[in-house]
């Protein structure tokens, strides 16, 4: 029995290192994400790693993060800082309508779900535009416009992808301190 619990190649202890390289690598992702500029190169970076190393319980994984950090940090700058403009501009006209919806004008509750609508081909794009990143060599622009026609061709993910997305903004948002601190 005990010869199967601190056997390293035993499930408990290959589950445990997965875990463990996920935090590690959903850490180095978090504090490379810090500045805004560099958001889509630790993306991707992360997407690659995840793939190639952690889900197959590979060895290698902040290995291969950091080459693809650093190859992709000058092709995502741009679709970064895009990106970052998409969802400010998006925050704001949300922040538009949900205030309207707030006074009580007519119809703003309509303009919000329209707005919902239109939003998640966006979003979704940006959601799509990093990891394609990591696999396919593109021009700045090219990688959003990848991003968009997946965003348009897998629909049903993207929607699932945006809820995810939401879900978790507005989670982090609302407990950061424990995310950070814990």
């Amino acid at each position: 029995m005990f010869a199967t619990i601190f056997n390293p190649e035993s499930p408990f202890w290959r589950r445990t290192g997965s875990m463990a390289d996920v935090l590690g690598l959903s850490a180095l992702w978090l504090i490379l994400s810090l500045p805004v500029v560099t958001w889509g190169a630790a993306t991707a970076a992360l997407y690659d790693a995840a793939v190639r190393h952690v889900r197959p319980a590979a060895p290698g994984g902040f290995v291969r993060f950091w080459s693809t950090f650093r190859r992709e940090v000058k092709g995502a700058l741009l679709p970064s800082l895009l990106s970052a403009l998409i969802l400010l501009l998006l925050a704001a006209v949300l922040n538009f309508f949900a205030a309207a919806v707030l006074e009580g004008m007519s119809g703003a509750s309509l303009v919000l779900m329209a707005f919902f609508v239109f939003a998640l081909l966006p979003l979704g794009g940006i959601c799509w535009t990093f990891p394609a990143l990591s696999r396919f060599t593109a021009s700045p622009l090219g990688a959003l416009k990848v991003g968009m026609q997946l965003s348009l061709a897998y629909l049903p993910r993207t929607l699932a992808i945006d809820a995810l997305f939401l879900v978790t903004a507005v989670l982090g948002g609302l407990f950061w301190f424990p995310l950070l601190f814990c």
